[in-house]
């Protein structure tokens, strides 16, 4: 037992040194392709003039035009195959619009281009300004946002009265990063992406060598490998160092050599996602609040309640990770408002959990605490799912949620002892 525990603290040992060698080596190439990849070009309505740049409706039988060379799609595709038009496209360029029916199956045809001609579309629509009362401030975030941290190519900004200034705050902000349309996509580093995938081989190992079966995935798709590696890896980040700041520490060198790992072109551009994203919001956290109530099995009905809250919970969770999270108005401009002096809006939930991880001392109720403050670590890693983020974005963006939970921590432990103590 003795030499298990040895070769297991062995292994953890090498994670960690093997994660900082190459994350040091690597890392500057990676920023620097971000830093050259962050830039982006204007489209105006008046440019898509149905001939040399096209709008083309994917649920209309309505062929290409074959002068065209730009070739931006949009609506529900009812009429076509991604096989068949990436043929007809090969050579075009091909605009892919975020938050439109087209999104999915445009992204499709770029990967089955395979000639590198995509950009990627952020554009606020007239109705949908007018339906959420979108003022100047709330359209210049959210056009900031897609370039900051979507790395979005290129803003159409339609015809609207507030048109003139937006360009003029973005071009500002943005200083020397506007080119002709359109941009293009950001470039894949030249590095081995591969050896990023050894510190999370040695992390899972460490915690449990029956783990390593995800290999067998491979063989069937490299994607899927990667994603339940990475998550797996997410399990031991938590169960195998006892310290928290080690656990900390193992969670971010885990989700830095996971975005480094995926730096392709296509997972870079947004053309490829991370597959595990949804599993590893709620692989860790709701291990842990289900082995709590195993454990406090013999006085079940007195947890009853929580398994009734926690189903909602746990969906609202879902729903509100990733961009199609709705919400309220006053939760929105509170969201500009911390960008506007933050640069980055830190996550919501590490601001509110990482509190409960730093906690101790809630007696049958401390799965609940922990369950709870592993959505900070979770969210964490979830950051740097979203690999079309340029990474120092996220990194700055996981040091805010750290550096602002930790301080709500220190804060509420000084006000519980003296509120204890005074008791």
């Amino acid at each position: 037992m003795k030499k298990f525990t040895n070769l297991k603290n062995s292994l953890f040992l090498i994670f960690l040194v093997s994660s900082v060698v190459l994350i040091v080596f690597f890392l500057p190439e990676r920023f620097s392709y971000d830093r050259k990849g962050l830039v982006f070009s204007f489209l105006f309505d008046d440019m898509i003039d149905g001939k040399w740049v096209v709008l083309f409706d994917l649920s209309s039988k309505k062929d290409l035009p074959p002068e065209a060379k730009v070739v931006i799609l949009k609506g529900e595709p009812l009429f076509w195959e991604p096989q068949e038009l990436a043929e007809k496209l090969k050579g075009k360029w091909v605009g892919i619009v975020e938050f439109d029916p087209s999104y999915d199956f445009a992204r499709k045809v770029a990967l089955l281009k395979k000639d590198g001609l995509f950009f990627r579309v952020h554009t606020v629509k007239p109705e949908e300004i007018e339906k959420l009362n979108l003022d100047e401030e709330a359209l210049f975030h959210r056009y900031k946002r897609a370039v900051l941290e979507r790395s979005v190519e290129v803003l159409w900004i339609r015809n609207i009265k507030e048109r003139e200034i937006l360009v003029q705050r973005l071009a500002s902000y943005f200083k020397g990063k506007v080119v002709p349309f359109p941009a293009l996509p950001e470039s894949e580093p030249f590095f081995p992406k591969w050896i990023f995938l050894i510190p999370p081989i040695l992390l899972i190992t460490s915690l449990n060598p029956l783990l390593l079966s995800v290999v067998f995935v491979l063989p069937f798709s490299r994607e899927w490998f990667v994603s339940l590696l990475f998550v797996s890896g997410t399990l031991a980040a938590y169960f195998v160092p006892k310290k928290k700041w080690l656990k900390v520490l193992s969670f971010l060198l885990l989700s830095i050599s996971l975005s480094l790992s995926l730096s392709d072109l296509y997972h870079l551009n947004g053309i490829l996602d991370f597959r595990g994203v949804k599993l590893s919001l709620v692989l860790l956290p709701g291990l842990l609040f289900l082995s709590g109530l195993w454990k406090n099995r013999r006085n079940w009905k007195k947890y009853l309640p929580l398994l009734f809250l926690a189903i909602p919970v746990g969906f609202y969770y879902l729903m509100r990770s990733g961009n199609s999270g709705w919400v309220l108005e006053v939760e929105r401009k509170f969201r500009d408002w911390l960008e506007s002096v933050l640069m980055v809006r830190p996550r919501f939930k590490e601001i509110v959990c990482y509190p409960f991880f730093w906690l101790e001392g809630f007696r049958e109720y401390d799965f609940l605490r922990e369950s709870f403050g592993s959505v900070a670590l979770v969210s964490m890693f979830n950051t740097f799912c979203h690999v079309k983020t340029p990474l120092v974005v996220s990194i700055y963006r996981s040091t805010l949620g750290l550096a602002i939970g930790y301080t709500v921590f220190f804060f509420l432990k000084v006000f519980l002892n003296r509120f204890l103590t005074s008791k």
